[in-house]
């Protein structure tokens, strides 16, 4: 399920959980709605308000650092790329093939990002790998014939490494860090939250008007954490414009020739 469906099912959960208090306090018998039962329950909604507000937080946190991690890579990996592509042009004409491979490989990456932000990671263009073990041993595969090409072919293998490191390059769910059960119980303890509200509100349009809209406002806090938590698709998105800037930037498939021996 997309973040939205559950931000949606969540509200629905929410206001029926409202209306549920609402039907509970209509079916009690006055003997049971005391001031030190509504006071009992207003005790216990704090701590309710209290486990989700921290667990809420941090499942944020948690979320907001996983986006922020892979929106970093895909700009480190943007200079990578074109380090790389530099260096293999300083190398010679016997590194064209690798710098074609590279172009390849970055084509390949921004195609992935843009199939998994419409169709996830579940698909066959992101599931397949897009050449980075290929680069690295057609790297291995070159022969240096001197001290420059050799320390060159060293700085070019260890940004391949770098590269292949990322995990934006490799397959990897779209579903994200957040564990269902966890959220699961998060919603559950939303809804004890929202029964008491039910139970203690008065029936009136003004009180279902601040349930519905303190639903609608939980709701879109679960769905802004878990569009976070899969940078890859949702509204809030990795994006793969650095990756288009280094494709751009890197230089013509002609070799940077040697400078003449003095």
């Amino acid at each position: 399920m997309t973040p939205l469906y559950i931000s949606i099912l969540s509200f629905i959960v929410f206001m029926a959980s409202s209306v549920g208090g609402l039907w509970l306090a209509h079916r009690l018998p006055e003997t049971e709605m005391t001031d030190r039962n509504r006071d009992l329950i207003k005790e216990a909604r704090r701590m309710l308000v209290a486990l989700a507000s921290l667990t809420l937080g941090l499942i944020i946190a948690s979320a907001t650092t996983s986006f922020e991690q892979r929106s970093n890579e895909v700009d480190d990996s943007a200079s990578k790329i074109i380090a790389l592509d530099s260096t293999l042009a300083k190398y010679g004409p016997e590194a064209l093939e690798s710098r074609d491979l590279l172009r390849e490989i970055v084509r390949r990456g921004i195609e992935r990002i843009e199939v998994a932000a419409v169709e996830g990671f579940n698909t066959e263009k992101t599931r397949s790998g897009i050449g980075i073990n290929r680069l690295q041993l057609k790297l291995l595969q070159l022969a240096p014939r001197d001290e420059r090409q050799t320390w060159l072919r060293s700085n070019a293998l260890g940004l391949a490494n770098d590269l292949g490191a990322y995990r934006w390059l490799h397959y990897s769910g779209s579903d994200g860090r957040i564990q269902w059960p966890f959220l699961a119980i998060l919603i559950f303890w939303l809804c004890g939250v929202f029964v008491s509200y039910g139970a203690v509100a008065p029936k009136n349009a003004t009180a279902v008007g601040t349930m519905t809209v303190v639903a609608l406002c939980m709701a879109m806090a679960i769905h802004l954490t878990l569009d976070l938590d899969t940078p890859n698709r949702g509204l809030i998105r990795m994006s793969a414009s650095p990756l288009r800037m280094a494709l751009d930037q890197v230089g013509p498939l002609e070799p940077v020739q040697a400078p003449p021996p003095r």
